[in-house]
């Protein structure tokens, strides 16, 4: 019965994709990541910085999102700041491969948004990709496992 119930709402999960829904049913009590937003990029000129990927929290009070997987173009005379909950991070090298991500098993919370923004430094234009691919959690859960952990 719950083999069945899996697999129906699988189907339905899939139908509301194709229309544009934002979740997708990936066992109790999460949501993936929409596939239109798992992977954004931008061409930036030369000099000049462009926000490239951003994703936002649909029900921060609601829900907590899991980074599991992450990959990014870089090119010399470039860097990307990575922000997670509007704190940065430099990253001057590629974290993981487009086709071929970095995995974080215990996942990377934020609660509000992920942005990525690329800087070019160089003389010719860039195309910067970002795979950023994971899950919202319910925050109720999420904090009753991070406090059952001992995380803070």
């Amino acid at each position: 019965m719950l083999d069945e119930l899996c697999e129906r709402l699988e189907e339905l999960s899939g139908k509301l994709d194709k229309m544009g829904a934002f979740v997708n049913f990936a066992g109790p009590m999460t949501h993936m990541f929409r596939r239109d937003d798992q992977y954004q990029y931008k061409t930036v000129p030369a000099g000049e910085n462009r926000t490239v990927f951003y994703l936002r929290n649909p029900n921060p009070t609601k829900l907590v999102g899991l980074i599991t997987e992450v990959a990014n173009d870089w090119y010399p005379h470039t860097y990307l700041e990575w922000r997670i909950d509007y704190n940065p991070k430099i990253v001057e090298y590629m974290i993981g491969n487009i086709n071929n991500p970095k995995e974080f098993e215990r996942g990377i919370p934020f609660k509000e948004e992920v942005e990525w923004i690329a800087y070019n430094n160089d003389t010719e234009e860039h195309a910067f990709g970002v795979l950023c691919d994971g899950f919202f959690i319910s925050r109720e859960v999420y904090e009753r496992i991070i406090k059952g952990h001992g995380i803070h």
